[in-house]
C-alpha cells in the first residue's frame, strides 16, 4: 500500500468541509501521518472579518488533533480557496489531499464548478472526495476499502487508478474494474451496415473491453483481494455511478485526465461528472504527477502560521 506521511486537508466553516477534516483526522490517526489544515479567506471578504470565529474553529481543530493523537499544522491565507490550497499542495508535496463537495445547482456548477474540483483537475496528488453525509467513523479504512470500484478506460490515468486500487486492497477486499462502452445512438450507424442496432454495433468493443480487463485482472492476480470486472454500455459517468450503486461500493478510484484551461471550463470530465453525482467518496488519481506540476505564484506560497 502506498505510505501516508502527510496529508493535507482544505476547510472553511461548511458541513462538507468538516466531513473532510474528520476523515483527514482519522487517515492521520490510522497512518500517523501529519496533517496540514488549510483555511482560505477569499479576496471579497476582510481577512479580519470572521477572526474570533476563526480562532475558536482553530483551537477546535487543535483539540480535535489532540486527542486524535495527530501531528497538526494549520495555515491560514488570504486568497483564492483552490489557488491557496493547490500553493500548500505544492510546497508541502502531501501523499493525499482531503476535499468536502459543497453542493453548486444549475449555471453556476456548470460555469464555475466547485472548489473541490478545480483542485481535483489540476492536484499532482491523489484526491480524496467526501461527501457531506459520509460517515465519519468509516473514515480509517478510507485507503484500505473492503469494497472499491475502478473506473477504467485503458488510458495512463485509469492505469494508474488500477495500480493504486490493488495497493489498497486487503485480503478480503473485492475489487471491481469497470470499463463502459460509450453508448452510440441509431443515427450515427451506417445506414450500409447489416441489421444496424446499437447492440450490434456495439459488441465488438464490448468484447474487446473484456478481454482487455481479464489481461488486466491476470497481471493483477498477485495482488490481495478478489478482482471482478464489469463492461457497461452508455454515458460513462452515469454509468460508473449505477455500478458502485449497484454493488454498494465503498469508494470509487478513478484517473483524472490532463486537460487545458479551457476545456476544464467548458467539458466537465467523467471524474468530475463523477464526483458530482456518485454520493460516496471518489478517490481521483492524477495521470501523470510531473507533467501536471501546478506552477506557483508568489501569492499562492503558503505561509504556514500554528
Amino acid at each position: 500500500m502506498n505510505p501516508l506521511n502527510r496529508i493535507l486537508t482544505a476547510v472553511d466553516f461548511s458541513e462538507p468541509a468538516q466531513a473532510a477534516l474528520d476523515h483527514a483526522l482519522d487517515l492521520s490517526r490510522t497512518h500517523n501521518a501529519e496533517l496540514t489544515v488549510v483555511h482560505a479567506v477569499q479576496d471579497v471578504h476582510a481577512f479580519e472579518r470572521p477572526a474570533q470565529e476563526r480562532s475558536a474553529m482553530i483551537e477546535a481543530w487543535r483539540q480535535a488533533a489532540e486527542a486524535a493523537g495527530v501531528r497538526f499544522e494549520v495555515s491560514v491565507r488570504h486568497g483564492d480557496p483552490a489557488g491557496v490550497v493547490l500553493g500548500h499542495a505544492r510546497a508541502r508535496r502531501p501523499d493525499l489531499i482531503v476535499l468536502g463537495k459543497h453542493k453548486r445547482t444549475g449555471f453556476d456548477r456548470f460555469r464555475l464548478g466547485s472548489v473541490a474540483e478545480k483542485i481535483t483537475l489540476r492536484a499532482t496528488q491523489p484526491v480524496l472526495i467526501v461527501p457531506e453525509f459520509a460517515d465519519a467513523g468509516a473514515a480509517e479504512s478510507a485507503f484500505s476499502f473492503d469494497n472499491i470500484l475502478v473506473a477504467v478506460d485503458f488510458s495512463a490515468g485509469s492505469n494508474a487508478a488500477v495500480d493504486r486500487a490493488l495497493s489498497m486492497a486487503h485480503a478480503n477486499s473485492r475489487v471491481t474494474l469497470v470499463h463502459v462502452v460509450p453508448g452510440i445512438p441509431l443515427a450515427h450507424v451506417s445506414r450500409y451496415s447489416y441489421h444496424p442496432n446499437e447492440a450490434e454495433y456495439q459488441r465488438r468493443p464490448a468484447r474487446d473491453a473484456r478481454r482487455r480487463l481479464q489481461d488486466t485482472v491476470a497481471k493483477a492476480a498477485k495482488s490481495s483481494g478478489t478482482v471482478h470486472t464489469r463492461v457497461a454500455t452508455g454515458d460513462p459517468s452515469t454509468e460508473i455511478v449505477h455500478v458502485a450503486a449497484d454493488i454498494e461500493a465503498d469508494v470509487i478510484v478513478l484517473g483524472v485526465t490532463s486537460r487545458g484551461a479551457i476545456g476544464r471550463r467548458v467539458l466537465p470530465s467523467t471524474a468530475i461528472r463523477v464526483i458530482r453525482t456518485a454520493g460516496r467518496p471518489v478517490l481521483a488519481i492524477p495521470e501523470d504527477v510531473d507533467e501536471r506540476a501546478v506552477p506557483v505564484s508568489e501569492q499562492d506560497q503558503p505561509a504556514f502560521a500554528a
